[in-house]
């Protein structure tokens, strides 16, 4: 049966006239990224009115308290929230608006200066207004806000002025607080021709929410939707009781037994120095670093593919990217490149931002005296280039190729090998059950198999050995102080692995069989488990495994490039490999960011008789000083600029450092520069207390600097000023490198 064909409406005709006019009487302009964080109110091109709290507009006094007032938060470069005095975000919806309690897709806008082709109205500071969501226009339609496709309006509608008002009229979108007042001198420009100052951090891993398929860190350095969203609660991914956070189980204290899963604005549990698995490094709380004297941090993407994909069986359906090397890589990269452009658009546009990444020495240098943070991309990646067992595949020409690939990225910073023993050369052992982890990896990253699912596959490995090796430890050589704690993989199956077992069985629906893959195909296959029975009375051991072919290739192609080379988490032999063969180019560009000499004087002397730099691993500030006043010394024996460094490791699985037990801290206080004063930092209801907790998050850092000024104050020493020149110090390291030397 047919059925007459539907007749347009009226209204419909209207539209569709509407839709093939012109609307070449509006010329768009810049975008408006200077509304930033500011305040005002929104009035249409043609009349005087405003709009109030019902979204309407209304013939109100500029002073009338109906008026609407409106913050320009940034969700990202050239998108921003509008969030009026209730805390609601003006949000698309239909054909109009509606203010909603949470920010969406629907509550982004992108403004632009507009000109219209009418003397009749004043376009001096006319902007459009277009939802990101929908790719449509805002207009005034009477006295309501419509969304309408391009071209069905008239010009004067889709003009607004944006009022402005002091930012007390408005309610400031929620966002952690700097805790800090900064003077007029701080923003002074610095001459290029004076050695910079401020102090670098050697090691970080900003991005590592985006490692292990992105579900083993809760939360996010920044989030489009603001604080609420990147520093809400873990539940999701570590359980409702915590218990599902298998890192921190492994490694921290404090989260053995699972933990209080809120974030903000309660933060019962997390941050806090000792946790692997939450958000440490917020982009404010790193903001507030940089404001303590903080000018170089360089920041590694990093990853385990094993435990990737592990953790991704565990949260099905949550992973993002294929755990492989160069996915893992690209997509951290990214992060940081886009966590760039958020800040660039918290401050008012492209290149305005204080957190910028240098691909050179000159840019970084650049960078310092333009006042900001210059952020240097590094990788320690266990398996880099998926160069896991076989050299045939790491040829010289691939090497070169995945060099290049990951230069064009901006990396500038390589570890070879970082936790088990690759194509390159052996792993530094770990010692304790989060070694055993390692280990366990280790063994799955240098065997046949491309991904855990493998083991249940017939046509992969299921009826099949996996082959793959165990370190090949030996007792170290004289007083080399190698790796004491090693566990017996025949121990760490039987009592920590239960661990994981308990884990996954309360997995929903894929829980119980699971289990029993993991004991039927992960378990018989892993056998003959090595015990390591001679040291377990605590002689130190060492791995055999030296440098490799393909890693003297890798090498040479980052001295060619000007790269830095980072040496820790190399085996001994391998660790004296590498240093042989950059005395052998007399090449600079060395670092140790995590202070692994093996207790050897030689090693370290080497590495400065090059030019290179050690960090060491960020402690009490009394203990650092020590370290800083030794090796400054030791720099300037070998010819070079005594400026010494940290390395935190934040938001690596790793602690942080406590506060000295005398500490006395007193707010206000100021800055190592004198111009920034700091207060007691808050974020949302919680306070922290830098001497009783130490390093909780990375804002903490100027109360750490406090503390070392005061052990000079104490003890006549220099440490402060040593470790303020460890940016110089880098810089003229990097320089150095990139000249081939």
């Amino acid at each position: 049966m047919k059925t007459a064909p539907r007749l347009l409406g009226v209204a419909g005709i209207a539209m569709l006239i509407l839709a093939v006019q012109s609307c070449e009487g509006v010329e768009e302009g810049e975008q408006a990224y200077h509304l930033a964080q500011s305040c005002f109110a929104i009035q249409p091109a043609t009349n005087n009115n405003f709009l109030n709290a019902d979204y309407r507009f209304e013939n109100l006094d500029a002073g009338s308290g109906k008026v609407e007032k409106f913050f320009a938060k940034p969700a990202a470069l050239g998108k921003f929230l509008l969030s009026d005095r209730q805390g609601r975000v003006l949000s698309s919806h239909l054909f109009g608006v509606k203010a909603k309690s949470d920010p969406s897709k629907a509550a982004e806008w992108e403004i632009r200066s507009v000109s219209v082709d009418d003397d009749r109205y004043d376009d001096s500071n006319l902007v459009s207004i277009r939802s990101i969501k929908k790719n449509m226009r805002l207009v005034v339609k009477g006295d309501k806000l419509k969304i309408v496709p391009e071209g069905s309006y008239k010009p004067e509608e889709a003009g607004f002025r944006l009022t402005p008002y002091p930012s007390s009229d408005c309610l400031p979108y929620p966002e952690a607080a700097l805790d800090a007042v900064v003077s007029e001198k701080f923003n002074e420009k610095v001459s290029s021709n004076n050695p910079v100052k401020g102090f670098a951090d050697f090691h970080s891993h900003i991005a590592f929410t985006k490692t292990l398929g992105t579900v083993a860190m809760s939360g996010d350095t920044f989030h489009p939707y603001g604080i609420k969203h990147a520093l809400n609660q873990c539940n999701e991914l570590h359980g409702d009781d915590g218990s599902l956070d298998l890192l921190e189980s492994q490694y921290s204290s404090d989260g053995g037994g699972g933990h209080k899963t809120s974030g903000y604005p309660e933060f019962e549990y997390w941050p806090n120095r000792q946790t692997f698995t939450h958000i440490t490094a917020y982009y404010m709380w790193m903001k507030r670093a940089y404001l303590g004297g903080l000018r170089i941090l360089v920041t590694n993407v990093t990853g385990n593919p094993t435990y990737c994909q592990l953790l991704s069986v565990i949260h099905l359906g949550k992973a993002e990217g294929d755990c492989k090397s160069d996915d893992s890589i690209a997509l951290q990269t990214q992060y940081m490149y886009d966590m760039q452009d958020y800040i660039d658009a918290q401050e008012g546009g492209p290149g305005k931002g204080w957190f910028r990444i240098a691909k050179s020495s000159a840019e970084a240098r650049a960078i310092i005296n333009d006042n900001k943070l210059a952020v240097v991309l590094g990788t320690e990646y266990g398996t880099l280039f998926d160069c896991r067992y076989d050299e045939e595949q790491c040829d010289p020409d691939y090497i070169e190729r995945k060099l290049t690939e990951i230069h064009d990225l901006g990396i500038r910073s390589v570890f070879p090998i970082h936790r088990f023993d690759n194509a390159f050369g052996g792993t530094r052992p770990q010692g304790g059950s989060g070694g055993a982890w390692m280990h366990l990896t280790g063994k799955f990253s240098t065997s046949i198999i491309d991904n855990i699912l493998d083991l249940v596959r017939p046509s992969k490995v299921l009826f099949k050995e996996i082959k793959g090796n165990y370190w090949d430890l030996e007792s170290c050589p004289g007083d080399v102080r190698g790796t004491t704690g090693v566990k017996s993989m025949k121990d760490f199956i039987d009592q920590d692995f239960n661990f994981l077992i308990e884990a996954i069985s309360s997995v929903p629906v894929i829980g119980g069989l699971a289990v029993k893959f993991l004991d039927y195909s992960v378990i018989s296959k892993l056998e003959p488990l090595p015990e390591y029975k001679k040291f377990k009375d605590g002689t130190p051991a060492c791995n055999r495994k030296p440098l490799q072919s393909a890693g003297r290739n890798l090498i040479e192609g980052i001295m060619s490039r000007g790269m830095i080379l980072e040496i820790d988490h190399m085996s001994y032999p391998t660790l004296l490999d590498t240093l042989d063969l950059l005395e052998e180019y007399s090449y600079s560009g060395v670092v140790s960011s995590h202070g692994w000499l093996e207790n050897r004087d030689e090693v370290r002397q080497r590495i400065f008789g090059l030019g290179g730099m050690i960090a060491p691993y960020n402690s009490r500030p009394s203990r650092i000083a020590g370290i800083l006043d030794q090796f400054s010394q030791e720099q300037q024996d070998a010819g070079f600029l005594g400026g010494v460094g940290i390395g935190t490791d934040i938001q690596g699985i790793a602690t942080q450092a406590e506060a000295d037990d005398d500490f006395v801290l007193r707010y206000p206080f100021k800055s190592w520069d004198q111009k920034v004063t700091f207060t007691q930092p808050q974020t949302g209801n919680r306070s922290f207390n830098f001497a009783k907790e130490g390093l909780a998050h990375y804002g903490l850092l100027p109360e750490w600097v406090e503390n070392l000024r005061q052990v000079d104050e104490k003890t006549g020493g220099r440490s402060l000023d040593i470790l303020m020149n460890s940016a110089e110090a880098y810089l003229q390291m990097w320089e150095r490198a990139e000249q081939g030397m």
